[in-house]
């Protein structure tokens, strides 16, 4: 195994086919590392500075990470290599490495262990890292056997679908009215959500409907539109709507693009009496599926499109599709829509020291910095599993 940098605005077509079967077979998929979604990115200014470490061998990828550089103590120069920057941080929900199956903790360890070798600081701030699972296990191995040094800065807890947590779907296509699962939800927003439901019906006059529109491009241009009219629209009210950046819009439409002709493109419009009430997108990564973007109709806020829209959105992916989860990309900031989704997984940020003094130093000052451990992991997990 060895390791390589490649910026983003070098990575080649020979690279990006490696990249993708590297997105394909890995132990813990990730839509926001996979080539489709990284590469048209480098049209818009935010990914300046972004690069590519990769753990190869024989030309196959067998770990890869998207890093930027900055400064993490201002005035003692210290600059760390971060899956954050101007670009991951507002539109990456998930940042941990891609890693293929196989040997897990050597390919990890050396991606770590190994940034110095090819110019980057020994400092590596890793945002959005799963707390339990086989990284988490992994990445604590890693440290065991090394003399890295981990500390941990924040932990969150987010959103989550697993198939295993929803009724038995018929796997007969998608339905052509919605079927929301409500059995997680408490009580009151049971009754809640048939309310939104009925009243949805009401206004718009007429029961609602589920749309497949993944195949048609064309409902990529109602979603722009339907994105648009509401407050995202409007930047005097902080909206940052696809239509008034045209980098941006290029972004999406390359996207969309490519996942639409790999088949791995979901898109469902919720609609009644012939007025589209919202649009969403799903993206399918490593055979799993993650929410992208999606847009209401903002006249009928009161009742709530967005749930009703998402919640059916939901039970669109186990229908249609064998992925184990669906990745919502929602935080606990966003409590209303995290309550849709029947599980939670918890992500922390870390600070890992690889090499070198000045990163070393910088981790034994910091409060409570700690060593991972394979065990502390399992604990945590033992901790964090569902109760029968």
């Amino acid at each position: 195994m060895h390791i390589r940098l490649i910026p983003l605005s070098r990575v080649t077509e020979t690279d990006a086919q490696a990249w993708r079967r590297l997105a394909d077979l890995a132990v813990e998929p990730n839509l926001y590392l996979d080539p489709r979604y990284l590469i048209p990115a480098r049209a818009r200014p935010e990914s300046d500075g972004m690069q590519i470490v990769v753990v190869e061998e024989r030309g196959q990828w067998l770990a890869a990470l998207a890093v930027t550089t900055k400064e993490v103590a201002t005035g003692a120069r210290v600059r760390a290599a971060t899956t954050g920057g101007p670009f991951m941080t507002p539109h990456s929900d998930r940042h941990h490495p891609l890693v293929r199956q196989g040997d897990v903790v050597g390919a990890l360890t050396l991606l770590l262990s190994g940034m110095t070798s090819v110019g980057l600081p020994g400092l590596v701030q890793l945002q959005r890292f799963p707390a339990e699972g086989v990284l988490a296990e992994a990445l604590a191995e890693a440290v065991n056997q090394t003399s890295m040094l981990v500390h941990e800065r924040r932990r969150e807890v987010t959103a989550f679908a697993r198939r295993a947590s929803l009724p038995v779907l018929p796997s007969d296509g998608l339905a052509t009215v919605p079927v929301l699962v409500t059995s997680h939800l408490t009580k009151n927003e049971r009754k809640q959500t048939g309310r939104c439901a009925r009243g949805l019906e009401r206004v718009a006059g007429g029961p609602l409907e589920l749309r497949d529109r993944s195949a048609d491009p064309a409902v990529d241009e109602e979603f722009l539109d339907l994105q648009a009219s509401g407050w995202k629209g409007d930047h005097s009210r902080g909206g940052a709507a696809l239509r008034l950046n045209p980098r941006n819009e290029r972004w999406f439409r390359e996207v969309t693009s490519r996942f639409r002709r790999d088949g791995d493109l979901l898109v469902t419009q919720l609609a009644a009496a012939g007025q589209t009430l919202w649009i969403g997108y799903v993206l399918r990564s490593g055979g799993a599926c993650f929410g992208f973007l999606d847009a209401y109709a903002q006249e009928h806020a009161k009742y709530s499109p967005g749930s009703i829209g998402r919640n059916a959105e939901m039970t669109q992916v186990f229908r249609v599709t064998d992925a184990p989860f669906f990745d919502p990309a929602f935080d606990a900031r966003y409590a209303t829509a995290t309550r849709l989704f029947p599980d939670r997984r918890t992500q922390v940020d870390l600070l890992v020291a690889t090499r070198g003094l000045a990163a070393r130093t910088l981790l034994r000052a910091a409060p409570l910095a700690q060593r991972w451990s394979a065990e502390a992991v399992r604990r945590q997990a033992s901790a964090s599993a569902p109760r029968p």
